[in-house]
Parts: C-alpha cells; sequence; structure tokens
C-alpha cells in the first residue's frame, strides 16, 4: 500500500502586496520553483521580482488540499490576513473556511 503524500497549503507575498495562493508537498522547493520562472513557476508569479512564503499549513492530501485552496482563494483578502497573521492551524483553517 502506497502512502498519500502531505500537501501543504501555502500564501507568498508577491512585491510586498499581492496575495498568491497554491498547495505543494513541498512548498520551500516550489517556491523556489516560482522564483525561477519559466516553466516550473507559476505563469502569475514569472511577474513579481519579490516573492516571500509568508503562510504554510499541512492540509491532508491532493484533493483535500485542491478543496481548501479553492475555498481558502473564496475568502477576503481581511480575513485571508487575519488567517496568516495567527498562522492558523488546520483546525482554525477549516473552520474559517466553513
Amino acid at each position: 500500500m502506497t502512502e498519500k503524500k502531505q500537501y501543504h497549503l501555502y500564501v507568498l507575498l508577491c512585491d510586498h502586496k499581492i496575495l498568491y495562493t497554491g498547495i505543494a508537498i513541498d512548498p520551500d522547493v516550489r517556491l523556489q520553483q516560482h522564483r525561477q520562472g519559466a516553466p516550473l513557476g507559476a505563469k502569475f508569479t514569472r511577474r513579481f521580482a519579490d516573492l516571500k512564503k509568508i503562510y504554510q499549513v499541512a492540509v491532508g492530501d491532493r484533493a483535500q488540499a485542491q478543496s481548501i485552496e479553492i475555498k481558502f482563494k473564496k475568502l477576503n483578502r481581511k480575513t485571508k490576513l487575519k488567517l496568516i497573521q495567527k498562522q492558523a492551524v488546520l483546525e482554525d483553517l477549516l473552520v474559517a473556511l466553513g
């Protein structure tokens, strides 16, 4: 039986103003890919010179991670920043996502 890989939700601060949300098994490796640009970095992040990871939380397998990512992206900026500021654990994040 193969073990499911643990995914993380992560948020990048792009050029000190824009929030970018993604999922990855290793957010630090993914951040390096974003910084390197094409072909591995997301098209959205290629236009920013400064990328800083400001939040990361383990969220489960890929399906769970994608579901949480979609819901997180629908939150308003103020709510996202509150969760990021308190470095919300998964349980707090799930409550905020409803």
